[in-house]
This record gives structure tokens, C-alpha cells and sequence, in this order.
């Protein structure tokens, strides 16, 4: 399967929602052919001048405003991960890769994982008078990643929700975010401003 290949400062999780404004000429073409043809698009991160590997394969939902330049702001959701196999320049000049899926190796959760890092979630965001929106909690109980749904408000840097995203094991990202909130805890003992690390993200909830 080969797929436009759309690299960003940025990680997106399976079902996470996210706003891009549109305005290199060559991604404005690749947005057009995709709403033309109803189809998707990956979105890689790219950190320093790396572009990953494992990335996420999304789909337009809105298409929010278009600007008399041609710019646009639109809305896309993540539905799967993949790994990229190689990358090639489409004569629009956008990327294009061969893809295949990337999916967990074992799909067992451990439901008191889940209950503790909610747990230490909600005890940090009591800690720094913070109230997430109750669609977050809502969306959170209904999906099937919930290490993904609260990563994006964890305060991740953008290497470590990449390793994040490149975790096959649902156990194993809750671990991971547990590990994450014990240390966010420590630096909000030393009075480090944890509110703005959690918030510093543009998920939509």
C-alpha cells in the first residue's frame, strides 16, 4: 500500500484528533487529491532532521476554513499505525511511502495498569487546579488505547510519545506513562510548573 507521506514536529495516536493548517503549496495539493479521492494520508514525526519510521495513518474530518490563498485548516483523526518503507518524492513534491501496518503483538490488558495511571492522572491534575474537559473523560472510557488518549495530555516530549507510539504492547505504554506521571509528580514537589507541561498540547478532546 502506498500512501502520501505528510512528516510534522508532532505525533498523532490512533483515534486522536488533531487541527493542521495547510499552506505549502505541495500539501495543499496532497490535501486536494486526498478529499477528491476520500482517502488518508501518514503523518510521521520528524525530530531534528530524522523523519521516523512508525507513523500514523489519518483521515480528514472537517475541513474547517479555506482561505482565498488556497491555505486550509482541516481536522484529522488517526486510525492506524504503520511502518513507512521507504520514501519517495511525488511529482506534486509531497512524499510518498510504502507502508504496512504496525499493530500490538499482544493484545492483553492488565485493567489495574489503566486504574493507576488514571488515578495518578487525575491526582496531578488536582494538584495543579486543573479540570481536563469531560469529553476526555468520556472518549478515554470508549477507547481502545487509553495509553494513547491520555498521552495526549501527559506533556510527552515529542521523543518520548514517538517511543511511545512505537510500543507494541498496550501493558507496556501504560507502564511507560506511569513511570512518566511519577516523575512529573516529583517536579511538581519542586514547584516546577507541571500545568503548563501537561497543557502544552493541540489535541482536540
Amino acid at each position: 500500500m502506498q500512501i502520501p507521506i505528510f512528516p510534522l514536529s508532532l505525533v498523532v495516536y490512533p483515534n486522536s484528533q488533531y487541527p493542521l493548517h495547510i499552506f505549502e503549496e505541495r500539501y495543499k495539493k496532497m490535501i486536494s487529491k486526498c478529499t477528491s479521492e476520500n482517502s488518508g494520508f501518514g503523518i510521521v514525526s520528524k525530530i531534528k532532521d530524522e523523519i521516523s519510521e512508525v507513523g500514523v495513518y489519518v483521515e480528514i474530518t472537517n475541513v474547517s476554513k479555506t482561505y482565498g490563498s488556497g491555505e486550509l485548516d482541516i481536522v484529522i483523526k488517526g486510525k492506524w499505525r504503520f511502518t513507512r518503507l521507504d520514501l519517495e518524492v511525488h511529482p506534486d513534491g509531497y512524499f510518498i511511502s510504502e507502508i504496512k501496518k504496525y499493530n500490538d503483538q499482544r493484545p492483553e490488558v492488565d485493567p489495574d495498569l489503566f486504574i493507576e495511571l488514571k488515578s495518578k492522572v487525575k491526582d496531578i491534575l488536582k494538584q495543579v487546579n486543573y479540570n481536563l474537559n469531560p469529553n476526555f473523560w468520556e472518549n478515554l472510557e470508549k477507547s481502545s488505547f487509553k495509553s494513547f488518549k491520555i498521552a495526549e495530555k501527559s506533556g510527552l516530549t515529542l521523543i518520548q510519545q514517538q517511543e511511545l507510539l512505537t510500543i507494541k504492547e498496550e501493558n507496556k505504554r501504560l507502564h511507560y506513562l506511569i513511570d512518566h506521571f511519577d516523575k512529573l509528580t516529583e517536579k511538581l514537589e519542586k514547584n516546577m510548573t507541571v500545568r503548563k507541561i501537561i497543557l502544552g498540547n493541540g489535541y482536540i478532546n
